[in-house]
């Protein structure tokens, strides 16, 4: 039987890609089989023909092992952010850090309301004393204080002539009070006479001497002060005050207050001896009841 090949060949073209391939379709006409000739030289390769139709999905494949961990890609964009969890328990204190550096003053606030009164604390030392202030009003005059005890007798004096020379006295009996001004000095008043002899009770509330001598004068005085201060009295000679018969004491509210001494002194004819007093404070001075009053000179020696 003679085999009779028929050889088609077509052009593909799109579904190849655009390539021309080389198709080849083999016809063979049935006749007696045979002997197998020789294999002949490999033609060239064909063509590749068109992409058949897609095959049915065949079964799933056994999974295969876990392919090794690829490389990180890249970060995401940030997701929105979450919203705030619940307060977590308050953490243990930590130690207490270093100071920072005192920041600038703020803006005073408003005062505040006055707080309560606190103790009254520990007395301080005493200020050293302030500028005197100005006199006040004089009181009012203070009710007249006991007539105080009977001073000691004094020491006898030398024996006289028997005549004295001259010798007089006057007192005061009528209780008053006397208005006393600071820097100024206020004469006793002395409106009663003792007898006398070589004397005069000229000017007023005085004694001058009429003939010169060695004289012994004795006086004596009751005084309250209506305010707490010094007072000084003084026998007076010519409006001068004799040293060693002038008395300065600090007085009390309404407590009486004696004044009285006796001394020696050479006189010369006209000198005036009268009494004064005179205070640190302007202040009422009450001469008590009684004898409140007296002042007595007498010659002993010429």
């Amino acid at each position: 039987m003679i085999d009779k090949l028929i050889m088609k060949f077509f052009a593909c073209c799109g579904g190849c890609g655009g390539n021309n391939k080389l198709v080849r379709t083999v016809y063979r006409l049935t006749g007696i089989t045979g002997p197998v000739g020789a294999t002949g030289p490999t033609g060239p390769r064909g063509e590749t023909g068109p992409i058949g139709p897609t095959g049915a999905t065949g079964p799933r494949g056994t999974k295969g092992a876990t392919g090794a961990t690829g490389a990180m890609g890249p970060a995401g964009i940030t997701g929105p952010t979450g919203a705030t969890g619940p307060i977590g328990p308050t953490g243990a204190t930590g130690a207490n850090g270093l100071t920072g550096p005192t920041g600038p003053a703020g803006i005073a606030g408003p005062t505040g309301a006055d707080g309560a009164t606190g103790p009254t604390g520990p007395t301080g030392a005493t200020g050293p004393d302030g500028a005197a202030g100005p006199i006040g009003p004089t009181g009012a005059t203070g009710p007249t204080g006991a007539v105080g005890a009977t001073g000691a007798n004094g020491v006898t004096g030398a024996t006289g002539v028997a005549d004295l020379n001259a010798y007089g006295g006057l007192y005061n009996a009528t209780p008053q009070t006397l208005n006393l001004t600071v820097g100024e000095t206020t004469q006793l008043p002395l409106p009663a006479n003792m007898p006398l002899k070589n004397v005069a009770y000229s000017p007023a509330n005085s004694i001058t001497a009429a003939v010169t001598g060695v004289y012994e004068i004795n006086y004596y005085a009751n005084l309250s002060v209506a305010l707490g201060t010094t007072v000084t009295m003084s026998v007076r000679r010519n409006g001068t005050a004799i040293p060693q018969a002038t008395i300065s004491r600090v007085l009390s509210v309404g407590v009486g207050s004696l004044y009285n001494g006796s001394f020696i002194i050479a006189l010369n004819e006209g000198d005036v001896i009268d009494m004064a007093i005179s205070a640190l404070l302007a202040v009422g001075v009450t001469l008590g009841g009684g004898v409140n009053t007296t002042l007595t000179i007498k010659q002993i020696n010429t």
